[in-house]
């Protein structure tokens, strides 16, 4: 199994700084596809939980620089995502600690995802999201709000973060990856303004066939985005099964 991915994060027009962060790493040892895909929107609300993003980035990141030597010769695909979840868990108490011990509100989403040959698996807190794309559009992903009214109006809160309580609430799934598929990994500032149909119709139409047209595509739903007037950072990672 194959894989084109492109990754971007931007600060848009509007936000003064970046709070989001992306990453996409892979590695193709024997034909067997190992890789990840993983956005984290800090909380906007929060000053600075660009930390927790980064903290998440930078940790996905060393997790996988860490596994890739070992998979799949030395570690098992069950033995290899039960030491993800775990390294999310002890990051989320990294980031509650910081918290804790500075005195500041920090805190992101994390939309994960990870390809293991033949299947993918999802690690999700927050409202980012996970959609895939084959002969429509899914989210695969269920977003961690809650309705309040407040003054006689509707508000959606986020309910669930990196780093809110110490011990993490997680949801969790996995898939069998099919060849001609489409993930889109991404912030709610990539998705709030985004029109289903010009989605479907840019990755039916690209038929993404290397990394460099992974990343144009971003860049084409990115610049569409902002036309439309987003005012919040954007980041995606989008990954076509070959």
């Amino acid at each position: 199994m194959r894989k084109y991915a492109g990754c971007l994060s931007v600060k848009g027009n509007y936000r003064k700084k970046n709070q989001d962060r992306a990453c996409c790493l892979s590695s193709s040892k024997k034909g067997i596809l190992f890789a990840v895909g993983c956005v984290c929107d800090g909380i906007g609300s929060f000053a600075q939980s660009e930390i927790a993003a980064e903290m998440i980035r930078v940790g996905i990141e060393r997790w996988f620089l860490g596994m890739e030597p070992l998979y799949p010769e030395n570690i098992d695909e069950e033995s290899l995502i039960d030491d993800l979840d775990m390294t999310i868990r002890e990051l989320n108490e990294l980031i509650w600690i910081y918290r804790k011990e500075n005195g500041i509100d920090i805190g992101c989403t994390m939309s994960l995802l990870v390809l293991l040959n033949e299947k993918y698996h999802v690690f999700h807190v927050g409202d980012s999201k996970i959609l895939l794309i084959d002969d429509r559009v899914s989210q695969i992903t269920k977003d961690e709000v809650s309705v309040v009214e407040r003054d006689g109006k509707l508000k959606t809160l986020l309910a669930n973060f990196m780093g809110k309580v110490e011990e993490l609430w997680m949801n969790q799934s996995s898939g069998s990856l099919v060849p001609g598929e489409t993930f889109l990994v991404g912030s709610d500032g990539l998705f709030k303004r985004l029109r289903e149909d010009i989605l479907f119709d840019v990755i039916r139409r690209k038929n993404v066939q290397s990394d460099t047209e992974a990343e144009d595509v971003l860049k084409y739903l990115i610049r569409n985005v902002m036309e439309m007037g987003e005012k919040d950072n954007i980041s995606g990672v989008l990954v076509r099964i070959a």
